[in-house]
């Protein structure tokens, strides 16, 4: 790989060089996709720890499977229903051997000598907590949309749905967010 930048590479040039063997063009593309790979394991995990694991999982998976990634079509795409995908097993091996509690799962802590600090981790608690009021699939919905960018079309491929059913999954969220947002805000004044 004689270029200095990977975004001189496209997806499937990287492709390329890692089915020849290049660890480095692994790397790069890792680097391309571990943060959109951890908050879809996020949304569904909900614990820091559980995402990492499930995107070091996925990043096994991709590089295993990388002869059949599809030439045409989207790699962001896909490697985004690998990791909807790993992460929904993760969540089933969990229910088999224990539920966990999803509240105590922050580990910031504010500087108490700052009201600015605080009041916006609190803003971030009340939004995480809000997001996980919804089911998996609507958050993860939400999480691709608002956090990642990701339009209704790519949306759909990763969660195999049609557009108008992600635009309606998206409307509902967002609806039922801004409800659980209100209502705690209220219990809060």
């Amino acid at each position: 790989m004689s270029r200095e930048n990977d975004l001189d590479f496209s997806d499937h040039e990287l492709i390329h060089e890692i089915r020849g063997g290049s660890d480095v063009a692994f790397e790069r593309l890792m680097g391309r996709y571990e943060k959109l790979v951890f908050k879809v394991a996020y949304g569904y995990t909900a614990d820091r720890d559980s995402a990492l694991d499930v995107t070091q999982n996925v990043f096994l998976k991709v590089h295993s499977r990388l002869p059949a990634v599809p030439a045409e079509g989207s790699l962001k795409n896909w490697i985004a229903r690998v990791a909807a995908n790993e992460s929904i097993n993760w969540r089933r091996s969990q229910r088999r051997h224990r539920a966990t509690a999803l509240d105590d799962k922050i580990d910031t802590q504010p500087d108490p000598s700052r009201e600015d600090a605080f009041m916006q981790v609190e803003r971030r608690e009340l939004l995480r907590k809000s997001l996980l009021s919804l089911n998996t699939t609507n958050r993860l919905a939400v999480t691709l949309r608002y956090f990642e960018g990701m339009s209704i079309r790519e949306i759909a491929t990763v969660l195999e749905r049609s557009e108008g059913v992600v635009k309606n999954m998206l409307f509902r969220s967002l609806r039922k967010l801004r409800t659980h947002l209100a209502a705690t805000t209220e219990v809060l004044s």
